[in-house]
Parts: C-alpha cells; sequence; structure tokens
C-alpha cells in the first residue's frame, strides 16, 4: 500500500503530529466555547486564539471561521473530532451490539448528553445560518448527516424484531423527531425540564411510540 503524506508525517514525526493534534483541539474547544457563548458575529478569531493560547496564525490554519464551528459541533455532540458516521464510532457501535432493552437505554444515555452538550452551538448555527451563506451549507450537511445516522436505526430495529419491515420508515421519523435539538429545546425552554428529565422522557418515548406501538400492531 502506498504511503500518505498524512500517515508518513505521523508516523516519522510522533511528537510534532501529537503537538498539532494538541494545537487543533485546544482550538476547536476554544471555538466551541466562544461561539456557544457569544455566538457566530461576535467570535473572531482573534478571541478563539486568545483563548485557546496559540497564534491567529495557527487558528487559520486550523480552517475556516464556518469549519471551526462545524468541528466544535462534532466534537460537542460525537465527543471527537470525527466525521464519521455515528453508528461507526465505538460508542454507538457498541450501543448497536447490545440487547434491546440494554441498547436502548444506553442510546438514551448517549443522545441526550450529546444534545444537551451540543445544543447551545446548534442555535448558533441556526441563528447564523440567516445571514451566513456558508453556515447555511454546514447546517444542510449537519441535518444530512443526522438524518443518515438516525436513517441507520431501522434495519437494526427490524433485524432485532423491533418492527416489521412495512413499519421501520415510521419508526425512523418518529425517532428523527424525539431526538431532534428542536424537540430538546421544546421541553427545556418551554418547561424548564432538566437534560435529565428530556433523557427520561425519551426513554418512555421510545417504548410507547416505537417498540410497543410495534408490538401492539401485531398483537
Amino acid at each position: 500500500m502506498p504511503e500518505t503524506k498524512a500517515t508518513t508525517t505521523g508516523e516519522r514525526y510522533p511528537k510534532r503530529a501529537a503537538r498539532a493534534a494538541a494545537t487543533r483541539a485546544a482550538i476547536i474547544e476554544a471555538a466551541g466555547e466562544l461561539f456557544a457563548t457569544g455566538g457566530y458575529a461576535g467570535t473572531t478569531m482573534k478571541a478563539i486564539a486568545e483563548r485557546a493560547g496559540v497564534s491567529v496564525e495557527s487558528v487559520y490554519l486550523a480552517g475556516s471561521k464556518a469549519s471551526l464551528l462545524s468541528a466544535a459541533l462534532t466534537v460537542a455532540f460525537s465527543g471527537a473530532d470525527d466525521d464519521r458516521p455515528l453508528p461507526e464510532t465505538q460508542a454507538y457501535a457498541a450501543v448497536f451490539a447490545l440487547p434491546v432493552d440494554e441498547a436502548l437505554d444506553r442510546y438514551v444515555e448517549l443522545v441526550s448528553t450529546s444534545i444537551a452538550r451540543s445544543d447551545a452551538l446548534w442555535r448558533t448555527a441556526r441563528v447564523a445560518a440567516d445571514a451566513e451563506p456558508a453556515i447555511r451549507a454546514l447546517l444542510e450537511q449537519s441535518l444530512a448527516r443526522r438524518a443518515a445516522d438516525i436513517a441507520a436505526a431501522g434495519p437494526w430495529l427490524v433485524a432485532r424484531g423491533v418492527v416489521v419491515p412495512a413499519d421501520a420508515d415510521d419508526a425512523v421519523a418518529t425517532l428523527s423527531m424525539l431526538v431532534s435539538h428542536e424537540t430538546y429545546e421544546h421541553f427545556t425552554d418551554q418547561f424548564g425540564w432538566s437534560p435529565a428529565r428530556y433523557g427520561a422522557w425519551l426513554r418512555d418515548a421510545l417504548d410507547r411510540l416505537i417498540v410497543h406501538r410495534s408490538q401492539g400492531d401485531r398483537s
């Protein structure tokens, strides 16, 4: 297999690669904190550099302002600077390997935490999308990726006997509504629910609207 520049750099200069990764992580963390509290327009590359303790040049090398928001959203939701589909990440892949009840418990724990952790950045992106074409494109990409991630639950639900194939699309549509940031905000903003209460509601809703509903349809 031919060597690539990325792999050979990491293999030949591990300390340099580790420093670069640490710098990028610090920049993304700083960007996420500032975007979440100051919004997109109110956050400058200079402010990100100061918060991260790096040069402004290093921030620009890490990516554009829009790409830093994208990376910060990814890290906030999935816990890693990784563009792989969620079902392929270690945490979510482990969920799909569990028995159904345990998988649903763990899934709710993961996804409710992810939504709560990334919600401020999601709000920032929604607001900025009205004025910034780059953020609008980012939001569309994020929604498309989210739809693909959720769609992966359909075959799993069928394979585990939770729903019949004919009901898979309805189950995915229901799941998409349940785990949206907007649904989370409906409860936390309008009714003052805590993230933990949303998680408890989500677990119950999965049972009532997907698992037991499908079982009832077959009885």
